[in-house]
């Protein structure tokens, strides 16, 4: 079998990481080949290092244009004529990467081509493409995105699609009327032993921060929610809690969130520690990992807490948490923007050592169902039936 992976890029994300585990998984199965089209190489790709070697990799856009372009869209607002070059730009941009996409399908004999997020969805031309093409569906469907209506006509091309929970399967197969029987749920696979590792690589006392402490890891946007986290961490602190809170990340929030934490006089409680590429080892020495996300798919880093045996409190948004922490088995669920329900909840753990123990001796009941082999398994049997129907 020969299949194809597209992406938009390689830079530290959720759905980057699970793609990553995907290629490092699958890369070394007998008589499967694996190809990648990524669209953008750009400074930030920190995981092209992490493709296994044997994976051939085509991007379709280089560092320079990735600069140049972002520039252009910087600029659009300065005059008339900068919205025109950059509008331009964007037109010729679309026009390359849709004749490039074309080109290396067909030049290749692939038997599954694998949309792995919305990004090619206006590049592929499913009227030529001979195969059958399976998209991946990362986050819940919106209704209250501008987007809602295109994207569930997207998904409606598709031989397959392949969600990441059972309640985002209900929901494509309810809000956008696709046949069940083209919908197969597959968790994101873990790399238990990797994680594992990683975290060990640094010591508890080599982490140079102060203990206790609570954390969240995530890209620093606006869905993610931190200006909830840090305005509960607020309310937690005028109760006595004596832990801090570490955030991890990066993105457009950054400085939103810094201001907030200022105007809360917590600069010395909340710190944001920037771009961590080795995170696990904080993960694993927190009290708890706080997660105040309004949406979400299956949100990997979850996961990885609960492998590190760090209990989870975490809001219960559309599709992920629920499934990931057993229905509050292995960590708290909050009603979604409950930002009172939380603070309560977090500070009732932190004074509970049984609730925690117990949280963990249910994490190791419940973990195993998102091993690599069982993934690895149901995904190539998915090909199979696709290419063998």
């Amino acid at each position: 079998m020969k299949i194809l992976f597209l992406h938009k890029w390689l830079v530290m994300g959720g759905i980057e990481r699970i793609l990553i585990n995907y290629l490092q998984l699958l890369h070394c199965v007998p008589n499967l080949e694996i190809e990648l089209i990524i669209a953008f190489d750009t400074e930030d790709n920190v995981f092209h290092n992490e493709v296994p070697h044997n994976i051939k990799t085509y991007y379709i856009f280089d560092k320079k244009h990735f600069i140049d372009y972002n520039k252009l869209y910087q600029n659009r607002k300065k005059s008339i004529l900068s919205r025109l070059k950059q509008k331009l730009e964007k037109f010729k941009e679309k026009k390359k990467c849709k004749n490039r996409v074309d080109e290396i399908i067909h030049a290749n004999n692939y038997d599954v081509i694998i949309n792995f997020s919305n990004h090619f969805d206006p590049y592929l031309d499913f009227n030529k493409i001979k195969q059958p093409i399976i998209r991946w569906q990362h986050l819940a469907l919106n209704k209250n995105s501008p987007h809602y209506i295109k994207e569930i006509q997207w998904l409606k091309k598709y031989n397959r699609i392949i969600t990441i929970c059972d309640e985002m399967s209900r929901q494509i197969e309810n809000e956008a009327n696709v046949p069940r029987d083209k919908i197969k749920r597959l968790f994101n696979p873990i790399h238990t032993e990797k994680i594992i590792e990683k975290a060990n690589l640094v010591r508890k006392e080599e982490l140079n921060i102060d203990f206790p402490y609570l954390v969240q890891v995530s890209r620093l946007d606006k869905v993610k929610r931190h200006i909830d986290l840090i305005n509960v961490y607020s309310e937690l602190v005028k109760q006595g809690i004596k832990e801090k809170l570490y955030i991890i990340g990066n993105g457009e929030e950054y400085k939103n969130l810094q201001k907030e934490i200022d105007r809360l006089k917590l600069e010395k409680r909340c710190i944001l520690l920037g771009e961590i590429k080795n995170p696990y080892p904080y993960i694993k020495h927190a009290t708890l990992f706080l997660h105040t996300s309004e949406r979400e798919g299956l949100p990997t880093v979850l996961l990885e807490s609960l492998i590190l045996n760090t209990p989870v409190v975490a809001m219960d948004c559309p599709t992920g948490p629920k499934e990931i922490l057993n229905n509050g088995k292995c960590g708290a669920l909050i009603p979604l923007g409950n930002l009172e329900r939380f603070t309560e909840k977090t500070y009732e753990i932190l004074n509970s050592p049984t609730m925690i123990n117990e949280y963990q001796h249910e994490i190791k009941k419940y973990i195993h169902i998102f091993s690599e082999e069982q993934i690895r398994k149901e995904f190539v049997e998915i090909l199979k039936k696709l290419i063998y129907k």
